[in-house]
């Protein structure tokens, strides 16, 4: 399913203000793509456009805890470089929570570094934060294996 966002992101949605939706269902359905995980996909992007524009947490001081189901899906990898970007300052609060939602809706069990490098960098873009998406671009052949694994509370 990343594999669809993916494509759709880099030859689609990040590159065309207006998209023919029925015109790029016809093109990945001839490129081998189902139509459920077509639907599903578009879906996940209006999921992301909808949370993108939604309000913005107040509360900055706040410690997240992952749910059992987030710690299971989530590589600590993935994680350390989340939490990398929210005390960088890269991430706001909202934008965090709102990558932990659309990871937790994808049809997918487990979300490695590289799908969560993919997966911030499209809600950066869709918040419009450019600079802040290229800095994450240049991080997809950058290794984090170096920094110190936060500490995981999970519930």
């Amino acid at each position: 399913m990343l594999d669809l966002l993916i494509y759709l992101f880099e030859n689609y949605i990040s590159t065309k203000p207006k998209l023919n939706m029925n015109a790029i269902t016809v093109e990945l359905e001839e490129a081998g793509f189902n139509n459920k995980d077509i639907s599903t996909a578009f879906d996940w992007f209006n999921h992301l456009e909808k949370l993108s524009n939604g309000p913005e947490l107040t509360n900055k001081n706040s410690i997240r805890v992952l749910s059992h189901k987030e710690y299971e899906k989530i590589s600590k990898e993935g994680f350390t470089f989340l939490t990398f970007l929210l005390n960088a300052k890269i991430l706001n609060p909202t934008e965090f929570e709102v990558i932990l939602d659309q990871i937790m809706i994808l049809n997918q069990k487990y979300i490695n570094i590289d799908e969560m490098r993919w997966i911030v960098m499209m809600t950066l873009w869709k918040s419009g934060k450019e600079n802040s998406y290229l800095f994450v671009e240049d991080s997809l052949s950058v290794s984090y294996t170096h920094l110190t694994l936060p500490t995981i509370y999970s519930v």
